[in-house]
């Protein structure tokens, strides 16, 4: 063991040191040698931790790869990101002090006023902090600072931190989906999880949502490890639990319902009998009324709030509700939400560089796992076990009923859709590597029929927005065009299938 503790160390020791670096040169403050001890001892047990789980997980060589690269590249856009954006971003404060999010702007210098203030972190949780309404990240931002770094604000810091969370949740979904289903479906789903792009930014900025994945992959392991070792089990959801409700009391009862209902399909209802199988399901249909019950208030709310904000604040929006009609709003803003960040509009909206990259970046994450989920829920119906098919159909449903609940809670916004969205990540990450391993290992075409349905939509939109912004083309009435568009879905979809009707007879009959 104690072997195994020094080469995690020597392992730990490379990235340590360039982040120590990066930190002393790009958040010197009055003595960057501090700068440079604080960075490079955060990095090293960061990463001595990271090995460590994966060697405790007995994960494979490529999801271990997959770990590093996951801490690697959000530390490394987080830095480039921190360097760049007051040089090309916009003129505004959060980007001038190296900030992608206001809202990780306006916490993190709230952490910094309150470690450098000498009053309690508990402060954290009072009213006068508004820009954290848990307190949980702002305490202990506030926290980090002032134990690491009492002579400056380093926000590269936190970074390392929401980076960290992020990489740490990959071995143990890694190690939920070997052990469940199979050692393909686990290796793809650890690749996207590293790389998704919304998730990459998030884990590359001072965000919530980096440390609420992590955390929410654990608990996904807890889950699936209950029928293994109860004990390693239950401490993984009670830890896991207990830091989702530290940082967003709200975000964490979403996630944890989804769980609790996975949980009950998959270790109660299986091994009870009739009497108890009707009463754990009345109990956990209160469970869920109740939530519901406690949450439609604030959700109807917030979201008339959110959707008046994105209308009132984007003439588009204005333009667009008036083209489709005043009955159509609410469920416009919604489906243009869900479709967030829009990637015909990233190609081409004219805005700055960086900006732009970032966009499409983001868009093209989201545009690509999205016909990988669907690809894959046509392939659940398939040679699957019916405890498969319930799962999987669970995963599905709860991916897509929070992808409308967040944009209808972010009322459209290009930025705080994906990233309330990116909260039920690891169902969506691990439906889209199953079905790529799945679409492989059955030929299945229907994958490339979604994308290029998903090309056609986007070629459609990408004229629609030139001729929005360069004049370059004569521009399309909105209706007919979406009818247009539903003939053409409507073609590829059942195209495909009677293709597949007449192809599956002709092959039976000549075998």
């Amino acid at each position: 063991m104690k072997n195994k503790a020094l080469h995690y160390l020597w392992i730990s020791i490379l990235p340590a040191v360039l982040v120590g670096i990066a930190v002393a040169i790009l958040n010197p403050g009055p003595q960057p040698i501090i700068g440079f001890i604080t960075a490079f001892g955060l990095t090293a047990l960061c990463a001595f931790f990271l090995a460590f789980a994966c060697e405790r997980l007995k994960i494979n060589r490529l999801a271990c790869w997959a770990t590093a690269v996951s801490f690697a590249i959000r530390l490394v856009i987080g830095i480039i990101l921190f360097a760049a954006l007051p040089v090309y971003g916009y003129d505004e404060a959060p980007p001038n002090n190296g900030y992608l999010y206001l809202d990780g702007y306006a916490r993190d210098t709230d952490a910094w006023q309150l470690a450098s203030s000498g009053d309690s972190l508990l402060s954290a949780f009072q009213n006068e902090f508004r820009t954290d309404q848990y307190g949980g990240l702002l305490s202990l931002s506030a926290a980090v600072y002032r134990a690491l770094s009492p002579d400056a604000h380093r926000p590269l810091l936190i970074l390392i931190l929401t980076s960290f969370f992020t990489s740490l949740g990959l071995p143990f979904l890694w190690k939920a989906v070997s052990s469940r289903w199979d050692e393909k479906a686990a290796n793809a789903s650890a690749w996207i999880y590293a790389l998704y792009p919304e998730s990459v930014i998030l884990g590359a900025s001072q965000m919530r949502e980096p440390i609420l994945i992590g955390l929410s992959a654990i608990t996904f392991w807890g889950v699936a490890e209950w029928g293994s070792s109860r004990k390693n089990s239950i401490l993984a959801l009670c830890l896991s639990a207990a830091g989702m409700v530290f940082i967003s009391l709200k975000a964490a009862a979403a996630i944890l319902l989804g769980m609790v209902i996975w949980f009950w399909l998959e270790n109660i209802l299986p091994h009870v009998d009739k009497k108890w199988r009707t009463l754990t399901t009345l109990l956990l249909v209160l469970v869920i009324a109740a939530g519901l019950f406690l949450s439609w208030g604030w959700l109807v709310d917030s979201s008339k709030w959110d959707l008046y904000l994105m209308e009132s604040s984007s003439g588009r929006i204005q333009w667009e509700v008036e083209l489709i009609g005043e009955k159509y709003r609410a469920p416009f803003i919604i489906g243009y939400g869900s479709a967030q960040p829009v990637l015909p509009a990233a190609i081409v909206y004219p805005g700055i560089p960086i900006t732009r990259a970032i966009s499409i970046f983001r868009a093209l994450g989201w545009y690509l796992l999205v016909p990988l989920m669907f690809s894959g829920f046509l392939l659940i119906w398939k040679n699957q076990h019916r405890e498969n098919k319930t799962v999987f159909l669970l995963f599905f449903i709860l991916a897509l009923v929070w992808t409308f609940v967040s944009s209808a809670r972010a009322g459209g916004d290009q930025w705080d859709n994906p990233r309330y969205r990116s909260l039920f990540l690891v169902w969506m990450v691990f439906l889209a590597g199953w079905s790529w391993v799945e679409t492989l290992r059955r030929r299945s075409p229907w994958l490339w029929r979604m994308l290029l349905l998903e090309v056609v939509y986007i070629a459609f939109f990408i004229q629609w927005y030139l001729s929005r912004y360069y004049d370059l083309f004569k521009r399309m009435n909105f209706w007919p065009m979406v009818r247009l568009l539903g003939i053409i879905g409507a073609a590829i979809i059942f195209g495909g299938l009677i293709f597949d009707l007449i192809y599956n007879k002709i092959r039976k009959k000549t075998t």
